[in-house]
């Protein structure tokens, strides 16, 4: 099987440009700008050591932390080496014959469920209806589909669905013997993301799979970390029988027992990010050309006039790189996705647009 192509790949662009990669303003890849907690950074400094042994193969404390931070079962939780790894043994262990995806989405879903032999079906989400689920959806959701699979909020377009929308969507899939897996990677940036997740519902619904990552929130991409949440013991039971031992090292263990503890950090990210989120989508909205779809994460989804993939370009010869939509299903290369960072960078971003826009 062919390897996902996730757009924004710095290494390679840098190759190719034949500079540093710190000469290069990221905008492809959506993480927190505020770095590394420094809980963190002490963490690791004090505990190097604990590189030189094995990690716990069941991750007690990591499991500990993680059920602590969402008041569940620790019993409910497996844990994996980024959201990814997960997203792959939960297609194994659900072994679908029919499931269901949205398009454009996040394209692991669908390398996951191929690869676990399920057929794969789309649901295609409008540009006139500004890629919302509508009415027609639950249509879908007919006898013949055993596997529903939504990213909330939705990778790359941005589209959420409040605790209300996705309880009707839970009932109807219980009511149709349809499972649920719910890939939360983003909520943490939602304005009230931890009263809206999913993980409030898993004492009443067993046919529901919440998947979380701390790579994004915390900045923490090169940890790989990231975590299952069902009631539903008998899957866990074979994500963790199947699962390869020690796949999550001793750094990126520690990382989550330390990080979901720092409230301070938690809450300057939100600080953070309520701030720059509204500035930036309505710069972008001011170029004239520039459609930006309201942002709820930490990144900002636009279509602009033109096609050819030319904006991503251009810009990348002002040493700032963005990532193109164009090679996800339902979308063509009219469409863009950026990531909200600091203001300075923010302001760069928007200056450079204008003058290739108007320069054009």
């Amino acid at each position: 099987m062919k390897v996902a192509k996730h757009g924004g790949n710095i290494y390679e662009v840098a190759l190719e440009r034949g500079i540093e990669m710190e000469e290069i303003l990221d905008f492809s890849a959506n993480i927190n700008p505020l770095g590394i907690p420094d809980s963190l950074k002490e963490a690791i400094m004090d505990n190097i050591h604990i590189i030189e042994r094995y990690p716990d193969p069941e991750y007690k404390e990591l499991v500990k932390a993680i059920a602590d931070y969402h008041g569940v079962d620790q019993q409910w939780i497996a844990v994996g080496n980024g959201a990814t790894e997960l997203i792959f043994a939960l297609a194994a262990s659900l072994n679908s014959k029919n499931s269901l995806i949205l398009a454009p989405t996040f394209s692991e879903y669908e390398r996951a469920l191929l690869k676990a032999k399920s057929e794969v079906h789309y649901y295609y989400l409008k540009e006139d209806n500004g890629f919302q689920i509508d009415e027609g959806f639950k249509k879908m959701l007919n006898p013949e589909i055993d596997l529903l699979v939504l990213c909330n909020p939705n990778n790359p377009t941005g589209q959420f669905l409040k605790r209300q929308q996705m309880m009707e969507i839970l009932q109807h899939c219980r009511e149709h013997g349809i499972r649920l897996v719910v890939d939360e990677a983003f909520i943490d940036f939602v304005e009230g993301g931890e009263m809206e997740t999913m993980i409030a519902c898993m004492h009443e619904y067993n046919h529901l799979y919440v998947i979380r990552a701390l790579t994004k929130f915390f900045a923490i991409p090169g940890l790989r970390l990231g975590y299952a949440v069902t009631s539903n013991e008998n899957i866990l039971g074979r994500i963790r029988d199947n699962r390869e031992p020690w796949s999550i090292n001793s750094l990126a263990a520690l990382a989550g027992e330390i990080v979901l503890k720092d409230k301070t950090y938690i809450q300057a990210t939100k600080n953070w990010i309520g701030e720059e989120k509204d500035n930036l989508f309505k710069a972008l909205n001011a170029i004239e050309g520039i459609k930006a779809y309201k942002p709820e994460a930490n990144y900002i989804f636009f279509s602009y006039g033109k096609s050819d993939n030319c904006l991503k370009e251009v810009l990348l010869s002002k040493k700032i790189l963005i990532r193109s939509c164009g090679n996800y299903k339902n979308l063509t290369d009219r469409f863009y996705r950026v990531a909200i960072k600091d203001r300075a960078s923010n302001e760069k971003l928007i200056q450079a647009l204008k003058e290739v826009i108007y320069e054009d």
